[in-house]
């Protein structure tokens, strides 16, 4: 029976996903449709200065992604900088076409022996942890900070506070054991460290924004707030990595359209930043990949 149920639910969950992600891809389209872009606006993002800030933040946030899978994996194996490149950008070839990103961790279980493999998937996910953990304080301030710009009817603070808190306590007790056990055996040090990156990348591809959509006419800090809110909301939502530019972008134009972004500015932004954050790395990845395979038929 239980096993019944769990199968649903993943069904359910998977179709979900795929729904939640075409619509909002549809909605993004329909909006590039129906706004018009000038060559003025495309330069505002495409001149010189712009696209160094754009290269150097999305640098610096694929560097702390790999760092914190390099201090997870050094847990029990020694690994180089270079090898944690390898393994962070096929693993997230993986991820970006499947649901849950469930490619991205079975891909990295096959990187090491089976004996590694439950290890493997907690490491992966205590990384997701603490990078939620960040998202969530940042995103809470950003709410906090425009709640009386956000629609209540849509979004109530509440509401999320008590659902997200339920989630959490649930998951908790039902994997309590497993969970305190696998925490206990990271040294303090490792999720020091964890926390501490997380709180780095975060700041790299939230700035990322701050860059692409910045305005001397409108507030810094509103501008920080409304990225902080896109970010915390977005991730509540069940997407495919392959169309997070669809599900960010629908969540920017419902947050930073009420600050006085036009839409046009806002989808420019977040397409540019999906093809760094996103489709660059997975290319990357492809390409190591296709590489490595290779050199081993040689």
């Amino acid at each position: 029976m239980l096993k019944s149920i769990r199968k649903h639910f993943t069904l359910l969950n998977s179709i979900l996903k795929y729904v939640v992600s075409f619509a909002a891809l549809f909605y993004i389209g329909y909006r590039i449709v129906s706004t018009n872009f000038s060559s003025a606006d495309l330069y505002e993002f495409l001149n010189p200065i712009t696209l160094f800030f754009i290269i150097l933040l999305s640098f610096g946030n694929w560097t702390f992604e790999i760092l914190k899978w390099k201090i997870v994996i050094q847990t029990f194996n020694k690994i180089s900088f270079k090898k944690a490149t390898y393994e962070t950008l096929v693993a997230y070839t993986y991820g970006l076409i499947t649901p849950f990103n469930s490619g991205n961790y079975f891909k990295k279980i096959l990187f090491y022996s089976k004996e590694h493999s439950k290890k493997i998937v907690f490491l992966n996910l205590s990384k997701g942890i603490y990078q939620m953990m960040t998202t969530l304080i940042f995103g809470s301030w950003g709410i906090y900070y425009l709640i009386d710009n956000i629609d209540a009817r849509a979004f109530n603070q509440k509401t999320f506070l008590m659902i997200t808190s339920c989630i959490g306590s649930i998951v908790f007790i039902v994997f309590r054991k497993k969970i305190i056990a696998y925490i206990k055996s990271i040294p303090l040090t490792i999720h020091f460290q964890l926390f501490l990156f997380s709180i780095i990348k975060f700041i790299f591809f939230s700035f990322l924004l701050m860059v692409l959509l910045h305005q001397k006419k409108l507030n810094f800090i509103a501008l920080y707030a409304g990225i902080c809110a896109v970010y915390l909301l977005s991730s509540l939502l069940p997407i495919l990595n392959i169309l997070d530019f669809a599900i960010k972008g629908s969540v920017a134009l419902f947050v930073l359209n009420p600050l006085g972004y036009s839409e046009a500015n806002i989808l420019i932004a977040y397409f540019i930043l999906w093809i760094c954050n996103h489709a660059a790395p997975a290319i990357t990845g492809s390409f190591l990949q296709f590489y490595q395979l290779k050199n081993k038929t040689v």
